[in-house]
């Protein structure tokens, strides 16, 4: 009977400490858009934007649409997580931003969506063919492959925070 309880209590505890590991989440969801509307010309806009992406984030722009109104950003690092379970160095993530701009009007309309998101990690282990030798994995983990293991409320910040320095540079050329 004593058994019986320690093992009651012993799965208790560990089906508590499960969600800390991954999130239980089976497929992605939709990671929501911000959309700007700012005052101005689609065109100053996406210098804007542009300048402050490479300048002041040091983040290259890799791709543009023809029209040149859609900016796809450089993979970037934004945040580690090394809580509990996380493997030596942490989970480091990472996103690629797309940022569309257009015109209504005298409004402009910035759009930021997340392209990509993964997380990149590194594992140490013996390789026992090359004697007992430490070696090193990196893996990538993409988010539409692996959503339980990502903390969305990490991008959301992430999201949140890329939105209000877009709008804050707006708000600078009043």
């Amino acid at each position: 009977m004593a058994l019986r309880n320690c093992l009651w209590i012993l799965m208790s505890l560990l089906s508590a400490l499960l969600p800390a590991c991954y999130h239980m989440r089976a497929e992605a969801e939709p990671i929501a858009t911000r959309i700007i509307t700012i005052p101005g010309q689609q065109e100053d806009a996406l210098r804007k934007i542009r300048t402050f992406v490479e300048d002041k984030w040091h983040c290259r722009i890799l791709e543009t649409d023809s029209g040149g109104t859609v900016l796809i950003t450089a993979p970037y690092h934004f945040t580690t997580d090394t809580s509990f379970g996380q493997p030596a160095g942490g989970r480091k993530y990472y996103t690629q931003l797309r940022i569309e701009v257009q015109q209504h009007g005298s409004l402009t309309d910035v759009e930021i969506s997340h392209y990509h998101f993964e997380i990149r990690t590194s594992y140490a282990f013996n390789d026992y063919s090359r004697g007992g030798a430490v070696g090193t994995m990196y893996k990538h983990y993409p988010y539409e492959e692996y959503p339980g293991m990502f903390d969305l409320d990490l991008i959301n910040s992430e999201m949140d925070r890329v939105a209000a320095d877009i709008l804050h540079i707006f708000m600078e050329y009043k």
